[in-house]
């Protein structure tokens, strides 16, 4: 059975009331339960409080069945914690807007754990993947709950790295349950549901909308020791979750990048004008919060000679297969010989573009 005070703040947040008018009228009434009757009572404060919109939120009060919704969180599995509940998360009310109701499937004690985000690019390069993967990875290995926003990109790859390696990871949404998105990340969000944790602010029927990612980006950030940028473009959306990171006093991270990519000119910036700090391999991270760090042991590599060349030409980066045969002078059939040979042992990776790496 849903109380009263709960009963306030489901119905406020299916109303889609903001944070900052929840607390004004909260603050009027000195609790949510006693805003709630006086709107079921008509009180005049609700009337000029709403204006236009009074109607519409008696109408829906007087219609609403806390019942079905009672009946589908439990179908869902979905719970819920307001602001005034004792497990309500402390590092929320650093903010100055925190959330007054979060809804979560999985294992909600992870919001309790020692969190590190990882956000960027939607579209990352090569470079932007393969970073975001060994940061993910290793975080997850020294004991950090890996937190991002399920969006596509490193979002994404930040996700389903950190679940590769056993790791745990949550998901910050900017949508109700009942309202994934990208629709392309409902069988990622089953996973984590399932081995991590998925929360939002939104009710369950709420539909992404342009502010409600910013919106969410507070969270990401306030659930954090830090927040890494891995790759990202100088208006990036990712640049909101550094923004409120700095604001609360969180540590934020960044990899340079590439400085003739666009891609990296939001990265590089930050780290150009102080905004994060410059970090150039996971134990950068872990060391300074004390964490376990990873020693990765380097198998012994045989290659024959032309493969040799290759390899040592690779070294300085990504090339395409007619740099490689420009300077490795390796005839093209023998260089395609090596290169999928070298492809299949795991030495090299091919790109898009007929581009090869390390």
């Amino acid at each position: 059975m849903i109380d009263l005070e709960d009963k306030a703040y489901l119905f406020f947040s299916a109303m889609e009331l903001t944070v900052k008018r929840c607390c004004e009228i909260v603050s009027h009434y000195n609790n949510a339960s006693s805003a709630l009757t006086a709107l079921y009572n008509g009180d005049n404060f609700w009337v000029e409080f709403l204006k236009e919109d009074y109607q519409k939120y008696k109408d829906r009060l007087e219609n609403f069945s806390f019942d079905t919704l009672e009946k589908y969180l439990e179908k869902k599995h979905v719970g819920y914690i307001t602001i005034t509940h004792s497990n309500y998360p402390q590092k929320l009310k650093r903010l100055d807007e925190p959330p007054y109701i979060i809804y979560y499937i999985g294992d909600v004690t992870l919001l309790e754990k020692q969190c590190f985000a990882i956000v960027g690019s939607r579209a990352p390069t090569y470079y932007g993947r393969e970073i975001t993967e060994l940061f993910s990875k290793e975080l997850a290995k020294g004991g950090f709950t890996i937190v991002s926003g399920l969006s596509t990109g490193v979002d994404k790859i930040a996700h389903e790295t950190t679940l590769k390696v056993k790791g745990k990871t949550i998901a910050v949404l900017g949508n109700g349950f009942q309202k994934m998105y990208p629709k392309s990340n409902i069988g990622l969000a089953r996973e984590i549901a399932q081995n991590g944790l998925l929360i939002t602010e939104y009710y369950p029927t709420f539909q992404a909308r342009n502010y409600s990612f910013p919106q969410r980006n507070r969270i990401i950030a306030a659930l954090c020791d830090g927040v890494l940028l891995t790759e990202a473009a100088k208006k990036s959306g990712a640049l909101h979750t550094k923004n409120y990171a700095l604001d609360i006093g969180i540590d934020v991270f960044s990899v340079p990048g590439n400085i003739t990519s666009a891609k990296s000119e939001g990265t590089n910036n930050i780290i150009k004008f102080g905004h994060a700090q410059l970090v150039t391999s996971p134990n950068d991270i872990l060391q300074q919060y004390g964490m376990r760090t990873t020693k990765t042991k380097k198998a012994k590599i045989e290659l024959n000679f032309d493969e040799n060349k290759i390899y040592n030409y690779l070294k300085d980066g990504e090339k395409s297969f007619d740099d490689i045969q420009m300077h490795t002078a390796i005839s093209v059939q023998s260089l395609n010989t090596c290169l999928t040979t070298m492809q299949i042992r795991g030495i090299i990776k091919k790109l898009p573009g007929n581009y090869y790496a390390i």
